[in-house]
Formats: structure tokens, C-alpha cells, sequence
């Protein structure tokens, strides 16, 4: 009985590799489609909860949110909440779904060497696809409310983009120390909670920097949703959604601080991922 091999493939990057990656697109494509089928398994609605879940929240924090500014034009604010809303969920999805993948996907480290990258790379397009689908209600909207577009439209798939790496930077940094502490499944949905009411979600940047002390502007900055957001709402609005261009620069350098974080340290200790699992 010949003994099970491991095959180390000696040109694999220690940090994060766009060749390497391709190399495995196979891969990445199969386990990307296995989670997207696992997800509406036997699920009555189906790919439906994929509009069915924002569409709720949508309705709930949009009445929130006409409350709390006292706005006029409740159609406009209810847009606004769903552009944010669904941008900020894409965001969850992917740090929620990324801080599980690995312990997700035990079984398959012992079998075959491949980037253990890839794993979490794989979970990310499930959440553009229900993303993608849940922007129906958005177009729905407009439509309604006979809201016009503008040219800045065409410079919104970045912050899409921009969300997708926050929750993945995160996401990274989540999924290493999960390995070995198992309470992170439990403490990132408490994070998502809570960071949806320190985030431009339901109310304005507008809203909450009048009303922040001018020390407390650099902390709420620091968030890099905030950008993500103010950006998302800019396109699809133009106007001042952006309420300061400095806050809004330093809000987009710490994404990608988080990013190049979170794969240094995922890249340090992948290695030692199968000690644990």
C-alpha cells in the first residue's frame, strides 16, 4: 500500500500572488460554485433570499432612518439607506464568510498542496452574486421614484470593489486567528452589528460629523466603510455625498492598510494552519 503524498510545490509565493492564483482558477471555480449550491440547498425560497433579506432590511432601517433625520422626501432617504444598506451587507457577507472559510474547509488540506488563499477567495464570488441580485431592488427603486442617474455612475463598481476589499482584509486577519480561537464565528456578528450604527448606513457622514465632536472626526474616519459608502452614494447620486474629501482619503488608506494587514498575516501563518485544525 503506497503511503498518501503531500506534494509541496516549491515555487509558491510566501505573499500574495496573482499567478499563483490563476494557476489554480480550477479551483477556485469549483469550490466558488460548491459554496453558491450549498447556501440554497433544500431552501424553499431559493435564491430569493437573496432580495428577500435586504429588502427587509431595507424597509426596516429606511422607516428608522426618515425618523431620526425627519426628512421630507422619504422615497429619496429610503434609496439612499438601500445604496448603503447593500453595500454594506456585500461587506459582511464577505468578512463573515471569509473569517469561516478556513475552518470551513478542514477536509481539504490534508489531501493536496494549493494556496490555502484560495479558500477564502473562493467564498468572495458567492457574495457578488447575491450582491449582483440583491441590486434589483436598487434599480426597482430608482424606478419608482424617478430618481435621475449621473455620470459618476460609471466609477461605482470601484467602491464595490473597495467593500469587497475591506471585508476580505478583515476577513484574512479574522480567519487566522480563528484557526486557533474558535470564538471569532462568535464575535464578528456582534462587529458587523455594531459597526452598521458607527457607519454611514442609516444616517448621513453629514449627520453624524455635525453632531461628533471635531477630535472624535479622525476616529470616525478610520472606518473604512465610510469611504466605501460615501463613495457608493456619490456615484449613484453625485451632489456632497462626499462630506470632506481629507476624512474621505484617509477612510480609503486604511482599507488597503487593512488589506496588505490581512494578507501579511494570513501568508505568516498559513503554515501552521493544519497544527490546528
Amino acid at each position: 500500500m503506497n503511503p498518501e503524498k503531500t506534494i509541496i510545490d516549491a515555487d509558491s509565493s510566501s505573499f500574495f500572488s496573482l499567478k499563483e492564483i490563476l494557476r489554480y482558477k480550477n479551483l477556485l471555480n469549483n469550490l466558488a460554485r460548491r459554496d453558491f449550491l450549498v447556501r440554497y440547498k433544500q431552501a424553499f425560497a431559493g435564491i430569493l433570499w437573496a432580495l428577500i433579506k435586504p429588502l427587509i432590511n431595507i424597509l426596516v432601517f429606511g422607516y428608522i432612518s426618515v425618523k431620526i433625520s425627519g426628512t421630507s422626501n422619504a422615497s429619496v432617504n429610503f434609496i439612499y439607506v438601500a445604496s448603503a444598506l447593500l453595500l454594506w451587507q456585500l461587506f459582511a457577507s464577505v468578512l463573515n464568510d471569509v473569517s469561516n472559510s478556513i475552518i470551513g474547509n478542514a477536509n481539504l488540506f490534508s489531501k493536496v498542496f494549493f494556496p490555502k488563499i484560495i479558500i477564502p477567495l473562493s467564498t468572495i464570488m458567492v457574495c457578488l452574486v447575491d450582491f449582483f441580485i440583491s441590486l434589483v431592488i436598487l434599480v426597482v427603486l430608482f424606478i419608482i421614484s424617478g430618481q435621475p442617474l449621473h455620470w459618476q455612475i460609471v466609477l461605482a463598481p470601484l467602491f464595490i470593489v473597495l467593500a469587497v476589499i475591506n471585508g476580505l482584509g478583515i476577513g484574512l486577519y479574522m480567519a487566522t486567528i480563528n484557526v486557533k480561537y474558535r470564538d471569532v464565528k462568535f464575535i464578528v456578528p456582534v462587529m458587523v452589528q455594531f459597526g452598521m450604527y458607527v457607519t454611514p448606513v442609516i444616517l448621513s457622514s453629514a449627520y453624524y460629523l455635525e453632531r461628533l465632536p471635531k477630535w472624535a472626526h479622525w476616529i470616525f474616519c478610520l472606518n473604512p466603510m465610510m469611504g466605501a459608502i460615501d463613495g457608493f452614494k456619490y456615484c449613484l447620486f453625485g451632489g456632497d455625498a462626499i462630506y470632506n474629501t481629507t476624512y474621505f482619503i484617509i477612510s480609503l488608506s486604511v482599507s488597503f492598510l487593512f488589506l496588505i494587514i490581512g494578507i501579511r498575516y494570513f501568508y505568516k501563518f498559513e503554515r501552521d494552519f493544519v497544527d490546528y485544525i
